[in-house]
């Protein structure tokens, strides 16, 4: 038997999210007879062990925890954490001190895909287009004359970190622009300011092992509200089209793009990028190095689309860390 760490809940907004997506994930994987499952929750506040209905007190800093007085030593770790600390690096650096084998990418990608704008820049070193975006590292940056200068309105205005489109807006008016940085301030100590593309919003999950890399069919999201924002995403105001209403020649596109990311930097596990189309040309917005896990959410919906086992896909994601 192998001891596999769930990890779930996280320091973020997204903290909720999270334990959702961990009790999907616990749910898969609980009766596998091969694992010895510990379900680990992080938060703020405390962080925990969950085992055989017991709880018992888990050390973060070393990744560690007993039971019944003795360490338990793990096998891997499978990392379901969105947001901090489980998608901006700082988890996976903690594993690799303790070189401890996980399911998500390792702590200098985690970096690089959590930092909106460091992202972009490499996307667009690799051809692969984008809007044109201005980073503000503190609200005593806010220059209203000089962002006119460089973006048009409409715009978006979003947290550089973070996800779940939490702090995220459009901007119809120049007046509305000094409120809707300062939300997104609340969010993060960095924001984005960046063009507003129209076009279709499409959602690309890719399942990475050691042996294979699937790219599950597209999804096409129509939000009831402005964005593609946190009430689309999980409070059901939105309409997601698995596959989406893609041409042939977009769909290549995108593929095309997809591999090239994945073939420049070491993505792992289950990933998630958004892309705008625009004239028939795909614009990536973002990828999601752990994106969102449950039930309801996209990427199982893309697996049984590809015709494949959820609970499969996730079994192999263990197999492919032991």
């Amino acid at each position: 038997m192998k001891n596999i760490a769930l990890v779930f809940g996280g320091f973020s907004p997204e903290h909720d999210v999270s334990v959702k997506s961990g009790k999907f994930i616990y749910d898969n994987i609980k009766d596998n007879p091969n694992l010895n499952v510990y379900q680990v929750c992080i938060s703020k506040e405390s962080n925990y062990v969950t085992y055989n209905n017991n709880r018992f007190d888990f050390d973060y800093d070393n990744f560690s925890f007993t039971i019944n007085g003795e360490s338990v030593k793990l096998d891997g770790i499978f990392n379901i954490i969105h947001g901090e600390p489980g998608e901006n690096g700082d988890l996976a650096y903690i594993l690799e001190k303790q070189n401890l084998s996980q399911t998500g990418c390792n702590s200098f990608v985690s970096n690089l895909t959590f930092d909106k704008k460091k992202y972009i820049e490499f996307m667009n070193n690799l051809d692969i287009p984008s809007s044109k975006q201005i980073l503000l590292t503190n609200e005593a940056s806010i220059d209203l004359s000089n962002i006119k200068r460089q973006i048009n309105i409409p715009c978006i205005v979003k947290p550089n970190n973070g996800g779940s489109s939490i702090g995220v807006s459009k901007v119809n008016h120049l007046d509305e622009l000094e409120d809707k940085i300062k939300i997104a301030f609340k969010e993060s100590n960095q924001i984005l300011i960046e063009n507003y593309l129209s076009g279709k919003e499409i959602s690309v999950g890719v399942v990475e092992t050691k042996s294979k890399r699937i790219i599950l069919p597209i999804t096409e999201i129509i939000s009831e509200n402005e964005l593609f924002d946190y009430g689309a995403k999980y409070l059901g105001q939105s309409k997601e089209i698995t596959p989406g209403n893609i041409s042939r020649k977009e769909e290549k596109l995108i593929h095309k793009y997809i591999n090239k990311i994945y073939d420049n930097i070491e993505l792992k596990g289950f990933t998630r990028s958004e892309f705008i189309i625009v004239e028939g040309i795909p614009h990536i917005l973002e990828t999601n190095t752990i994106p969102g896990f449950t039930k309801q959410s996209i990427i199982p919906q893309q697996i049984e689309a590809f015709g494949l086992s959820v609970k499969e896909v996730i079994n192999n994601q263990i197999e492919s860390i032991l």
